[in-house]
């Protein structure tokens, strides 16, 4: 089997989904001539509130343990932490101001890949960066990809591109997304009607 008939193959292999994600997107510069792109390009950002939330069970779980010994001390942790929540929220109000520069987007996903609307036609082989927050997670992905292809759609005039990506190789990015579409199509199923029936 020939490299590329394995790398379509291999990309079958992962599930897609059609989802709703906060989605923006640059072109890369090209690389100077005879340098070769940076591949240090991906990542994953957890954004200030997936974190906050995660810390505050951890601490809840503390104070609950440290209340049965002391429960002044217990006491004081959880005014503590009310304390540091009404901060967090007014640096969440300037978080949620950047993610204004995100597009509410219909894409098609998975742990190698996204469609996605556009406004304007891309070249197949243009590099993009694409920055993805996930719902209801709020999780932000950092990935680089290439265009696939573009094709002309007839059904909207203001989004008639539906833009084909292919991402880079980001193990840390594809693992959060490969778990973000197996918990929406678990979310699915569970919501049809035959699951309800017991089909």
């Amino acid at each position: 089997m020939s490299e590329p008939q394995a790398k379509i193959m291999e990309r079958r292999k992962y599930y897609r989904i059609n989802d709703v994600v906060l989605l923006r997107y640059e072109v890369m510069p090209e690389p100077p001539e005879g340098q070769q792109p940076s591949e240090d390009t991906g990542g994953l950002e957890i954004s200030t509130g997936s974190l906050l939330a995660e810390l505050d069970r951890e601490l809840n779980k503390s104070v609950n343990a440290v209340w049965r010994e002391s429960p002044m001390v217990a006491q004081a942790l959880g005014l503590l932490n009310r304390k540091i929540s009404v901060i967090a929220a007014q640096a969440l109000d300037y978080e949620e101001e950047g993610v204004h520069s995100y597009d509410s987007s219909m894409v098609n996903l998975s742990g190698c890949g996204i469609a996605f609307e556009g406004r304007q036609s891309l070249e197949p082989g243009t590099r993009l960066q694409l920055s993805i927050i996930l719902k209801p997670s709020q999780v932000t992905l950092s990935i680089a990809g290439t265009v696939v292809s573009s094709e002309e759609r007839l059904d909207s005039a203001a989004l008639p591109f539906w833009i084909r990506v292919d991402f880079d190789d980001d193990l840390q990015a594809q693992e959060q997304l490969i778990q973000h579409v197996v918990q929406k199509q678990g979310a699915l199923l569970s919501d049809s009607p035959g699951q309800e029936s017991g089909d």
